[in-house]
């Protein structure tokens, strides 16, 4: 029996992914993890590039430097490869695609969310910065307990510091002077429940995935919905301003307004990921093929 086009064999192929030289991590606890293990269980041989010292032969290049903008050095070393996904995907922040941010003189007066400028509250700019003394790090985390117990805000360090207000007059002055994003806060609902929209794409492929949950801000919560679609043309949009080859962008629709909220390019996954993101990852590890024909 002859093999399918969405699994056809890759021997002889050789996948690499480009991480940064401080990643302890590599493959765990992202999807590319899964999508390398469909990569391999067709033939393919899968390479971790860890740093850019030394250049690794491979037929195609995942950029899975996980910060919210690529260093310069790591793009000129990717560019050194004839095939490369994401190379132009260098700036994720997102005052990079958000249009509806509110500033000190805006005139929204509605519900606002505040959350960082940076993926995932800046969590891999501080993984990979210059290692702190481990007394810095315990003096900064009783400053942070203080001042929560004062009432007073924190620096934005992961989405449990991120917050939901009314509206503009009572986000505390800080927050318009410490990099932080503020957006109107526009939430799709079903029932009580808050709905978070995901679109996940690796080239052609695009999979439409919905939850839903009783949490505003981390709405990870039940599964409801999951199917090969294309997104709506705003969500488009914005894969295209930030030239992703390979991510996820999260939105809502409320009231039938798509309301984009993140956009990712080094797609995380919990411990134990399931059988929705298990299908996910290998739906889009097919992705992949497209590049190899054009390698």
């Amino acid at each position: 029996m002859s093999e399918t086009a969405d699994n056809a064999s890759l021997a002889g192929v050789r996948i690499g992914i480009l991480h940064h030289a401080g990643s302890r991590l590599l493959r765990r606890g992202y999807l590319i993890e899964l999508m390398a293990d469909e990569w391999a269980a067709r033939g393919a041989e899968v390479v971790d590039i860890v740093g850019i010292e030394t250049a690794v032969p491979v037929d195609v290049l995942l950029l899975h430097v996980d910060l919210s903008i690529v260093p310069d050095e790591y793009l000129h070393f990717a560019k050194s490869y004839s095939s490369v996904i994401n190379l132009e995907a260098v700036d994720i922040r997102k005052t990079s695609y958000l249009d509806d941010l509110v500033g000190a003189e805006s005139d929204w007066d509605g519900p606002v969310i505040v959350k960082s400028n940076f993926n995932h509250g800046g969590l891999p700019e501080r993984l990979l910065s210059p290692e702190k003394t481990r007394l810095g790090g315990r003096l900064a985390g009783v400053l942070r307990r203080i001042r929560r117990l004062m009432g007073l805000p924190n620096e934005i360090r992961a989405k449990a510091d991120y917050a939901v207000f009314p509206d503009r007059a009572s986000i505390p002055a800080r927050r318009f002077r410490d990099g932080s994003i503020i957006q109107p806060f526009r939430s799709e609902r079903s029932g009580s429940d808050f709905v978070l929209r995901e679109y996940y794409f690796f080239g052609g492929v695009e999979i439409l995935n919905k939850e839903i949950g009783p949490d505003p801000i981390l709405t990870s919560g039940r599964q409801v919905e999951c199917r090969a679609e294309s997104p709506p043309p705003e969500v488009r949009a914005v894969r295209d301003r930030l030239n992703l080859d390979y991510g996820k962008i999260d939105y809502g629709c409320p009231d039938g307004v798509t309301v984009v909220y993140d956009a990712n390019k080094t797609l995380g996954i919990r411990q134990n990921p399931g059988e929705v993101t298990t299908m996910i990852a290998s739906a889009l590890a097919k992705g992949i093929d497209g590049w190899i024909r054009l390698g």
